[in-house]
């Protein structure tokens, strides 16, 4: 078995992860990933939620007797039992395994670690200062430009896609530093190393310098909800308005990493996950011109607010 530093832990599994790094063969594995070939064992289960992934591809979650199973149309389905510690994958035959490493890396580990009490954001963030700065967003509103920026101005790269956040101690753990960036954006940082190209035809970095990123968790300084807006010649290229904790709960809600799949008494697990940072956390919404040009004066002003 091979074992990989990930969400702050240690990932033990059978096959390679090139998106993250290597951990030392005796280093304390916190989640060991498991490859059955029989189909998933029949089980009593409570649905929790479902969620359409893409057209034609979606994933539900249900709750069984020891633990939660998450089911892909596309993958297959993980069994995440003792407290999130065991991940038993029913892998559908003939599947693209870098779409396998997606599921996991997303939202397998991330039904893991919500059964340890860790809050998942659908964000990116960086180390600045000792303390981190989160961005959250859709998809294609550029989150990982911007802390790729951020991490070229002085930045470490803590997390790509999803951020994990202790909601108790308000501390951001390293999550997966491979940063997958369109080309346009990718030519921005072609010295950082190689990239191959990866799904969506997006250039993947997975192998980032080692002085690049941060490899221990911080205490978060503030999350911005990212908004790409049309700013005319003139105007601000960036403004923050800080958000109210009520507002900054249901908006953390909106960027949970586990979306609809989180439903029933989950999702009130997940509400007081939300509250509990969002009470301790500056949140705000962030409204940034869009466009790669205005990048970094963006990235130059958010690093002087927290220098």
């Amino acid at each position: 078995m091979l074992r990989f530093h990930v969400f702050g832990g240690v990932l033990s599994a059978p096959f390679p992860f090139p998106e993250l790094r290597e951990a030392a063969g005796d280093a304390p594995v916190d989640w060991t990933l498991r490859v059955e070939s029989a189909p998933a064992p029949h089980v009593e289960t409570v649905p929790v939620g479902r969620d359409q992934l893409s057209p034609g591809v979606e994933a539900s979650l249900v709750r069984t007797p020891t633990g939660l199973r998450l089911s892909f149309d596309d993958t297959g389905t993980f069994d995440v039992n003792d407290r999130g510690a065991t991940l038993t994958w029913y892998p559908v035959p003939g599947i693209d395994r870098e779409l396998v490493r997606v599921d996991i890396l997303g939202r397998v580990l991330a039904v893991a670690v919500h059964e340890r009490g860790i809050l998942c954001l659908h964000g990116s963030a960086v180390a600045l200062a000792g303390h981190g700065i989160g961005f959250l967003a859709a998809k294609g509103s550029g989150k990982s430009t911007l802390a790729m920026t951020l991490a070229a101005h002085g930045a470490h790269l803590l997390t790509d896609d999803t951020l994990p956040v202790d909601p108790v101690t308000g501390r951001a753990s390293p999550g997966v530093h491979s940063v997958r960036l369109w080309t346009d954006a990718a030519e921005r940082f072609s010295e950082l190393g190689d990239w191959r190209v990866g799904l969506s035809n997006k250039r993947t970095f997975d192998q980032l310098p080692d002085a690049f990123i941060q490899h221990d968790a911080v205490p978060l300084g503030a999350l911005y909800e990212l908004v790409p807006v049309v700013r005319n010649a003139g105007e601000e290229l960036v403004t923050r308005t800080p958000l109210a904790p009520a507002h900054g709960t249901i908006t953390l809600m909106t960027h949970s990493k586990l979306g609809a799949l989180m439903g029933g008494a989950e999702s009130l697990r997940v509400f007081d996950y939300c509250a509990s940072v969002a009470a301790t956390v500056p949140i705000y919404r962030l409204e940034v011109a869009r466009g790669l040009d205005a990048v970094d004066r963006v990235g130059e002003m958010i690093v002087g607010w927290h220098s």
